[in-house]
C-alpha cells in the first residue's frame, strides 16, 4: 500500500469496520470531509459488504456516501436495496434524500430494472421529496400500477401537496379506500393543513446515533463489566476484513487496533461473506 493520502483513508475506513454500531465522531466526520479519493473504499464496503446483516460498516459508509452527495456511488447504494436488511435499506433511503433531484434519473431507472423490489418504498419516499415532475408522475402512475403498496404511495404522495397527486389520490381513496386503510388513511392525512409524516415507513434515527457518542463525552462513563468489553455480541476481538485497496485479507484485533495481512492480493470479495472469528 502506498504511505499517502490512500493510507489515511484506509484506516479510517478500517476504523470504521471496526466501530460496531456508534463509530467514533472523528472517524466519520474525517470520511465525510475526505477528498474525493476515499469514495472508491466506501463504495466497495457497500457493494461487498451490503448483503451481511451483521456487519454495520456498509450502513455508515452509506450513510457517509449520502452527505457526501457522491454521485458516482448512485449504483452501488441503489444496488444495496436489493440485500434482505431492513436497515440498509432505510440508511439508503436516507442518503438518496441528500441528492435531491440528482437522484431521480437513476431511481427510475432502477425501478424499471427491479420491478417488486422489496425495498421499493424507501424510492418512493425519495422520489415524493424530489420536487422533481418526472418523480411525481411516475409515483402517480404507480398509484394505479402497483397494488401491494398502494398505500405507502399514497402516503408519499400527501407529502408533495401537488393538485394532480391530490386529484389521483382522492379518486383512488374513493376506489380502494374501504379495502385499503392505509390509503385511506392517507387521503384524509392529505385533508390536513399541514403533511403527517408516514407511519409505514420506519422512522430513521440511525444515522444520528455516531452523534450520541460526540454528546456523552461530559457524561461520566461507569466501567463496563468484563464479559461486556467486547462491544456488540457480533463483533469478536479478532476478524478479517478485505482491504479495499489492494484486496488482501486483513486481520483487526478491536483491542489495540492492530492489522497484519493473513491473505494476500485476494482480487474480489463475497457479499454473503460474513465477518470471521480469528481463533
Amino acid at each position: 500500500m502506498d504511505t499517502s493520502a490512500e493510507n489515511v483513508h484506509l484506516r479510517h475506513v478500517l476504523e470504521l469496520c471496526k466501530s460496531g454500531s456508534r463509530p467514533p465522531v472523528e472517524t466519520v466526520s474525517a470520511l465525510i470531509a475526505s477528498d474525493p479519493s476515499v469514495e472508491p473504499l466506501l463504495i466497495d464496503l457497500v457493494r461487498s459488504r451490503a448483503l451481511c446483516d451483521a456487519f454495520w460498516a456498509p450502513l455508515w459508509a452509506v450513510v457517509i456516501l449520502g452527505e457526501r452527495r457522491c454521485e458516482a456511488a448512485l449504483p452501488a447504494l441503489l444496488e444495496a436495496l436489493t440485500c434482505r436488511n431492513d436497515l440498509i435499506h432505510e440508511g439508503v433511503e436516507f442518503a438518496l434524500l441528500r441528492f435531491g433531484r440528482d437522484a431521480v434519473g437513476p431511481i427510475l431507472q432502477f425501478l424499471d430494472e427491479h420491478p417488486g423490489l422489496n425495498g421499493r418504498v424507501h424510492l418512493y419516499a425519495v422520489l415524493a421529496c424530489a420536487q422533481d415532475r418526472r418523480a411525481l408522475d411516475y409515483l402517480i402512475a404507480q398509484l394505479r400500477r402497483d397494488e401491494e403498496c398502494m398505500g405507502a404511495i399514497g402516503w408519499a404522495l400527501t407529502q408533495t401537496r401537488d393538485p394532480h397527486a391530490m386529484s389521483a389520490l382522492e379518486r383512488m381513496a374513493a376506489r380502494f379506500g374501504k379495502r385499503d386503510p392505509d390509503l385511506q388513511e392517507a387521503w384524509e392525512a392529505a385533508q390536513t393543513p399541514q403533511p403527517t409524516a408516514n407511519p409505514l415507513l420506519a422512522e430513521w434515527r440511525t444515522h444520528w446515533a455516531w452523534l450520541e457518542d460526540e454528546e456523552s463525552e461530559t457524561e461520566p462513563e461507569e466501567p463496563a463489566p468484563e464479559e461486556e468489553e467486547e462491544g456488540p455480541s457480533f463483533l469478536p476481538r479478532c476478524y478479517d476484513v478485505p482491504c479495499p485497496v489492494c484486496r488482501s485479507q486483513l486481520e483487526y484485533d478491536t483491542r489495540d487496533g492492530s492489522v497484519k495481512v493473513v491473505l494476500e492480493g485476494r482480487r474480489s470479495t463475497t457479499p454473503q461473506d460474513a465477518p470471521r472469528r480469528v481463533e
